[in-house]
């Protein structure tokens, strides 16, 4: 955990090596966030998945008792009708931008606590989350 704690700060993007500011990236990624919208529902495992997106997916959460959490596993499970949430209107940004491999990336909040990752290209295009892999 230390380490973690250690490297950090040097994740964190001060000077954007881009050519855009923080300010710039923030601005995009609440843009995309307040335009986000459930495209499908999967129950898996006494879990709810919840894709996001506008048009393509872009943000994928797991609901624990209406809770949102981090799901980094795959998209799977049986669909289940689209609902809206009550959850939606609390996710928030963090104030800092991540700058990975030619991408920034966009920490999604739900009451201050880490939700999932906005990611965007260079020129600050969404990046859509991979389709599963097919049959």
């Amino acid at each position: 955990m230390r380490a973690w704690a250690f490297l950090l700060p040097f994740l964190l993007l001060a000077p954007p090596a881009f050519g855009q500011g923080p300010g710039e990236v923030l601005a995009r990624c609440a843009l995309l966030l307040k335009g986000l919208e459930v495209q499908a529902l999967y129950r898996e495992e006494g879990l709810t998945l919840v894709l996001l997106g506008r048009g393509r997916p872009y943000l994928l959460l797991a609901l624990e008792g209406g809770r949102p959490l981090p799901y980094a596993g795959p998209l799977r499970g049986r669909p289940l009708g689209r609902r809206p949430l009550p959850f939606l209107p609390e996710l928030t940004l963090a104030r800092r931008v991540l700058l990975l491999e030619g991408e920034y990336r966009c920490l999604v909040l739900h009451r201050g606590r880490v939700v999932g990752v906005l990611r965007l290209d260079p020129s600050l295009e969404p990046i859509p989350l991979e389709p599963p892999p097919g049959p």
